[in-house]
């Protein structure tokens, strides 16, 4: 079986990748920019056959007008199994860290995400064999040939694969906006799972039920929730600044914040476990907490009517008039 990939990015990805065998190239006759020279370079390299074609011809062979100049034809994808994400992380000496997509059907969100997690550093994700999107050529477009290099696995069921992974001593976290805790909070330092729900419904409720901890994404705006992709970079990219820092999330507070009915409670009184490793300087002072006060402000003083105590009680004189009576001019 073999696969069309289309696009000069995606493609330049495959040939760097080495993970597909790939049997051949087609370029566009008169197509020249950097990634293009470089698909051409590392097909010569690897001694690929290679073919010059019109646009028309490609348009044919990729099935779209979106390719770029560049199609390759080169073995179908296989997805990896669940034990081979677990060795990934034992191979780096680093603690799980997997992404788990609950039915996320869109083509172009996989894509964003894959590319995230490549980014990011993630050891793999894991996407439902029915009711989702699969890594498509389509989907690697969309990653920018990131998905050529996440190792991605398909289950059939992912509650079993969830409390296949809690066996494996990873902590399973959800994302969702009626979440308790906002994501910031949690302790992603330790083996974790996170899981990004669909685009419409969020996860399922048996893939909700599974997870150890349901975390938010505290928002100012009118708009209750973000889109799949970016929430998943956000709590991906969470993980990383909490390994790598090595920082400590605040206490986490109870839900309640005033009489706003807000469930995100900043520890304003906590140790700003989120500073700079940097000390600072000795003109850097740091803010008076006892500005911040949890709770709507008080309610404005209302002005006593009748006259000021403090004020003499004899008459008071006119004001000086801002006019020179000698000049007729103005004078400050």
């Amino acid at each position: 079986m073999s696969e069309i990939l289309y696009g000069r990015r995606p493609v330049l990805e495959a040939l760097r990748g080495g993970a597909r065998v790939i049997h051949k190239v087609y370029l566009m006759k008169g197509g020249r920019d950097e990634v293009f020279t470089q698909v051409e370079a590392h097909v010569k390299a690897h001694g690929i056959a290679c073919y010059y074609e019109t646009r028309h011809r490609l348009d044919v062979l990729a099935k779209t007008d979106n390719h770029q100049g560049v199609v390759a034809v080169l073995e179908a994808r296989r997805y990896s199994e669940l034990q081979d994400l677990l060795d990934v992380a034992v191979d780096r000496k680093e603690p799980l860290f997997c992404v788990m997509l609950d039915e996320i059907e869109d083509p172009q969100n996989l894509g964003a995400i894959l590319r995230s997690a490549d980014a990011a550093g993630v050891h793999g994700v894991v996407i439902p064999k029915d009711r989702a999107a699969e890594v498509t050529p389509a989907v690697v477009k969309a990653s920018a040939g990131a998905a050529e290099h996440v190792l991605t696995v398909k289950v059939t069921n992912l509650n079993d694969t969830i409390r296949k992974l809690k066996d494996e001593g990873a902590w399973v976290y959800g994302a969702d906006a009626e979440g308790t805790r906002p994501f910031h909070e949690a302790d992603l330092r330790r083996p974790c799972v996170l899981v990004i729900g669909s685009e419409g419904k969020g996860m399922r409720r048996l893939v909700r039920e599974n997870c150890d901890e349901i975390l938010s994404i505290p928002m100012a705006g009118k708009v209750s929730s973000l889109n799949a992709s970016v929430s998943a970079a956000l709590l991906m990219f969470e993980v990383v600044r909490q390994r790598r820092l090595k920082t400590t999330p605040p206490p986490f507070a109870p839900p309640s914040y005033g009489s706003t009915g807000s469930s995100y409670a900043p520890s304003w009184n906590s140790p700003n476990t989120y500073a700079s490793p940097v000390e600072p300087g000795p003109d850097e002072v740091p803010p008076d907490r006892s500005f911040f006060r949890p709770g709507p402000d008080p309610a404005p003083e209302t002005p006593v009517e009748g006259p000021d105590e403090t004020l003499n009680d004899g008459p008071s004189d006119p004001p000086e008039s801002p006019i020179d009576p000698s000049t007729g001019r103005f004078h400050w």
